[in-house]
């Protein structure tokens, strides 16, 4: 019978899960979290959309971390083109970065200032070359009180290689999707 029950319970889970309206909105300056974020939309059939700066990085690896640095320090982030897909038309918003100085990237920032994310459930998505998934998760709960940030998924650089496989993992242990 307890058997029958939890089958049952993780059942609506998730029905309700995939009944729900997601969004994956990412920034990527160099197309590694874009490859992550396209196989989060192929696999969860979402709605996605890129976060661009008005004044786009360079792509040079010592400008980025100058400028990166500049904006960190001053507090003043770059400046966002309009979405065009609204936040509140969504349920679930899978938010995708790179890691940049161990958080997520100063664009990220600018978004969680000028857009409303209360009562949605958050899901981060990130890339790195070493670490920040933990730290830029605590930052995101910090940054939306009035959200639910649950934990998320980073994929090493390294491996970006193995999106598919990863991405379908983490969606299908996270009951995001079936088998």
């Amino acid at each position: 019978m307890k058997k029958l029950i939890l089958s049952l319970v993780a059942l609506l889970a998730t029905a309700t899960m995939s009944a729900q309206k997601m969004l994956v909105l990412y920034y990527s300056e160099t197309g590694t979290t874009k490859t992550v974020a396209q196989e989060l939309q192929k696999q969860l059939i979402a709605d996605i959309e890129s976060i661009e700066c008005v004044t786009p990085y360079t792509g040079n690896f010592q400008e980025t971390i100058q400028r990166g640095q500049r904006e960190m320090q001053s507090k003043e982030w770059p400046a966002l083109k309009p979405l065009t897909k609204k936040i509140a038309d969504y349920d679930v918003v899978f938010l995708g970065y790179p890691i940049w100085f161990g958080t997520y990237a100063n664009p990220i920032y600018t978004l969680l200032n000028e857009q409303d994310f209360s009562g949605k459930t958050v899901v981060p998505f990130c890339t790195f070359g070493t670490s920040g998934l933990e730290t830029s998760t605590d930052a995101l709960r910090k940054a939306l009180p009035k959200a639910t940030v649950v934990d998320g998924f980073g994929l090493r650089k390294a491996r970006i290689a193995e999106a598919e496989k990863e991405v379908g993992q983490f969606l299908k242990t996270k009951k995001y999707k079936k088998d």
